[in-house]
């Protein structure tokens, strides 16, 4: 059986991230393949959030399921993040429970897929690169201009986003042209950092989920299945 990781959004955990991927987790169970949920360290409060919830039941419902999970605290300021116990949560579920063929990642848990996929040849050799990523709705940690446009990546996180010449990782990018979210155009400055070589790209006409029509995670599973043989 092969196994693959698998990093909610934020707001989420490994629970609910299994259930909205539910169409993508049972065809490949049909395969013989495990997809591992995982919860982000960070648990939220009302304050962490880049939006407010007034409403005290609607947010009380929210933390009784345990869904105010993060890899990282939010800022639209690349200086400010620290993603450092993300990365450390990551790998050392991932010396503990794998190996693992594969990562798979949305919006925010997208962003530290793409570091780990990047990175764990080198963090942890023994292990060695994924066979596949998959990064949906997933984002670059960027310094942008004065009309908000993504121009490079923050240099604080440069090094880890630097696709190594050898990196042989099939990497597949999903994204929704309306996504309000992560807008599209930041999902393609991600999939641009990557080679053609080795990557490609699904986008759907919605918004920011993880689609689970058949017909369009079709040939996404074949891709993922073809990469475990």
């Amino acid at each position: 059986m092969s196994k693959v990781l698998c990093l909610h959004g934020f707001l989420q955990n490994g629970k609910i991230f299994s259930e909205k991927s539910s169409g993508l987790r049972k065809l490949l169970k049909k395969s013989n393949i495990q997809l591992d949920y995982i919860d982000g360290p960070i648990e939220l409060t009302r304050n962490d959030l880049p939006f407010i919830i007034d409403d005290d039941s609607k947010w009380n419902e929210i933390v009784q399921s345990n869904i105010n999970k993060a890899w990282f605290y939010h800022s639209d300021n690349s200086n400010e993040l620290n993603i450092d116990l993300a990365l450390e949560t990551v790998f050392n579920y991932i010396s503990l429970n794998g190996p693992y063929d594969g990562i798979i990642g949305f919006s925010q848990g997208a962003a530290i897929s793409c570091i780990i996929a990047n990175t764990i040849n080198s963090k942890l050799s023994k292990h060695g690169n994924f066979k596949f990523a998959l990064h949906v709705s997933g984002y670059s940690f960027t310094d942008k201009d004065s009309q908000n446009l993504e121009i490079n990546i923050n240099e604080n996180f440069k090094d880890l986003f630097q696709i190594d010449k050898d990196y042989q990782t099939k990497t597949l990018f999903i994204y929704g042209e309306n996504d309000n979210s992560v807008p599209m155009n930041r999902s393609k400055y991600l999939a641009n950092l990557y080679p053609n070589s080795i990557k490609l790209e699904y986008k759907h006409d919605g918004g920011h989920f993880i689609p689970n029509k058949k017909e369009f995670l079709r040939p996404i599973v074949e891709e993922i299945e073809s990469s475990l043989k």
